[in-house]
């Protein structure tokens, strides 16, 4: 098969992730159970999924899903980090995870991206709080080329995040719109695009929050699907061709042209640990689409059921780079079913 090329435009992130056994109040200081450092970034993990759930684990033999395999695809990430101690150190990780970093520029007098995570022990839920740093040192004008969206390559996918200015992110939509390029945009941390955007986005995949902040939605109005179905169909509306909203515990729905459903949610999962979830689900989207579009056919649902099944066992990890599983590791569940999440964090 003729080798093709996902690139993705997002964060590299230090992550500083603490465990806790409850979230602080306001004002007030807990003393957390743990703390770890990680590499992480919604562009990095989005990279990693995709690289990782397009091959079997090496550890593993025989390879259990031969179908999810597809070493013909190339990852590339384009971002910047900081000449600190953070930055090289991202570079080097992404490269062992084999993601290209050529489009990963190292900047002087720039802070490595940051981010603080905040877990509670018992339900796996996380907050968050970045500080984007080098990555908002992007600007529109390094976009104008289709080589400059992969890193110095022409890509045949391109994923984006919000991690990178705004203005930055909708040049490079434009770009890749005029250069016949195809655009997944995952639009977190959600932020206000301008709405003609949304016509050159072929794949819209957000979560709840992201999507009823983006369709100026009234939460109250999202009682059931048919509330998602408005939500869809706003997006729809403004010319996005495929829409997913991925609803956690709850599964994700999906709409396009050709019509919509709901994916219920893997069960059976211990989560220790959402952070990084929606990032997966990405990557195996994305990793679906490009094997679909190899064979000249186009399933939504089936890429949103191995989005959720890979979200699924990243949760029952914690961290972010390091749980992301390969093909073969998609449909096995990392912890058996039952067991106490405190054993499992201990």
């Amino acid at each position: 098969m003729p080798i093709r090329t996902v690139s993705v435009l997002g964060g590299v992130v230090q992550d500083l992730t603490t465990i806790t056994d409850r979230l602080p109040d306001d004002g007030e200081t807990v003393t957390a159970t743990s703390f770890t450092m990680q590499a992480g970034g919604k562009g990095s993990n989005s990279a990693v999924a995709i690289y990782r759930l397009t091959r079997p684990n090496p550890k593993n033999s025989p390879i259990a899903h031969q179908e999810a395999v597809d070493e013909d695809l190339r990852v590339r990430i384009v971002g910047a980090v900081g000449a600190d101690e953070f930055g090289p150190l991202l570079r080097q990780n992404l490269t062992k995870c084999g993601v290209n970093v050529d489009g990963v520029r190292v900047l002087e007098g720039q802070s490595t991206a940051v981010a603080n995570i905040l877990v509670e022990a018992a339900s796996g839920a996380n907050r968050i709080m970045q500080y984007p740093g080098a990555a908002h040192a992007l600007k529109p004008k390094e976009f104008m080329t289709l080589e400059s969206l992969g890193g110095g390559v022409a890509p045949d996918l391109v994923i984006m995040q919000l991690e990178i200015h705004r203005d930055t992110i909708e040049q490079a939509i434009e770009t890749a719109h005029r250069e016949g390029v195809e655009v997944l945009l995952n639009p977190s941390p959600a932020r206000y695009l301008m709405p003609e955007i949304y016509s050159m986005i072929a794949h819209l995949v957000m979560n709840e929050t992201e999507a009823v902040m983006l369709s100026e939605c009234k939460p109250d109005d999202i009682v059931n699907q048919t509330g998602w179905t408005s939500v869809a169909e706003y997006f729809l509306k403004l010319g996005v061709k495929n829409v997913v909203v991925t609803l956690g515990e709850k599964g994700a729905y999906y709409e396009n042209e050709s019509g919509s459903g709901h994916v219920e949610a893997e069960k059976n999962c211990t989560v220790l640990d959402t952070s990084g979830a929606g990032d997966s689900f990405v990557g195996a989207y994305a990793a679906q689409y490009m094997a679909q579009k190899q064979k000249g056919q186009w399933d939504i649902k089936a890429a949103v059921q191995y989005g959720c099944k890979a979200s699924a066992r990243v949760i029952e990890h914690l961290g972010c780079l390091d749980p992301i599983v390969w093909a073969d590791e998609v449909d096995i569940p990392r912890y058996p079913t039952g067991v106490e999440k405190t054993q499992e964090i201990a």
